[in-house]
């Protein structure tokens, strides 16, 4: 459609335009924006627990104890499921801030794994990223897999102390790897996170130059608002996520 700039009504028409793409921006970045507060606040203290059990799993596999590996990787999914995944990304769900902490609190807090299990497909589908079609290397889907084989196993492991073979120990750290690497990252470069220049998720610094104090999720928080300060100096040494998609092997 041509543009002429003699009609009033087609200026009318184009300014409505432009206003309504503007208010799409900007509900998008009020949506956004408490998913990139939890992300650079917690981020760092997350990627660390995280490297400390996948390592930990999968040195349980090396040294011939696949149950304990087995029990790792699905410790390990757990909490990417709700610190990475379902609790920051519900609370973009929401554009009153307050209701989104409390109504996501609810949600995580007193919900079972299983219902978070069965919240991730949607909440992912929400900012397009499609769980359902992610493949593990032998073309069977992540998430089927985890949900009907892995949980099952853990919980016969965790409740029955049945055993597990080597090759059950790689498939669940294949999933945890998997989704670790696939639907965190997407997540991380939708919330506009350059972790391979920034380093880690608290160096996050957008066109305001907020960056966030790292705290932990685990403790009791001091504050939860970012500080505005400049982009550290230096290449930053890579870790957490980082460290993770730039490393080598399982």
């Amino acid at each position: 459609m041509s543009r002429d700039p003699d009609s009033w009504y087609e200026e009318e028409y184009w300014e409505e335009i432009g206003r309504q793409e503007d208010i799409a921006k900007a509900v998008k970045n009020l949506s956004n924006q408490p998913i990139r507060d939890f992300l650079g606040t917690y981020g760092d203290a997350i990627d660390t627990r995280l490297d400390d059990i996948i390592t930990q799993a999968r040195y349980a596999r090396q040294g011939g104890y696949p149950r304990f590996a087995v029990i790792g990787a699905v410790t390990a999914i757990e909490l990417i499921t709700r610190y990475l995944l379902v609790e920051p990304l519900l609370q973009g769900a929401f554009l009153s801030g307050s209701w989104a902490k409390i109504l996501t609190r609810h949600i995580v807090q007193h919900g079972k794994q299983a219902i978070q299990r069965d919240l991730l497909p949607s909440v992912l589908s929400i900012y397009d990223i499609k769980l359902g079609e992610l493949k593990l290397s032998d073309g069977s889907p992540l998430w089927k897999t985890f949900v009907t084989v892995i949980v099952p196993k853990r919980n016969a492991i965790a409740h029955d102390g049945e055993s597990a073979s080597p090759d059950e120990a790689d498939l669940a750290l294949e999933c945890a790897n998997t989704l670790r690497k696939e639907v965190v990252a997407q997540v991380a470069k939708k919330m506009d996170f350059d972790l391979e220049n920034n380093g880690s998720w608290h160096n996050h610094v957008d066109a305001e130059a907020i960056r966030y104090e790292p705290q932990s999720p685990f403790e009791q928080p001091t504050h939860k608002n970012p500080i505005s300060s400049a982009p550290p100096a230096g290449p930053q040494q890579p870790k957490g996520l980082l460290k993770f998609l730039t490393r080598r092997g399982n």
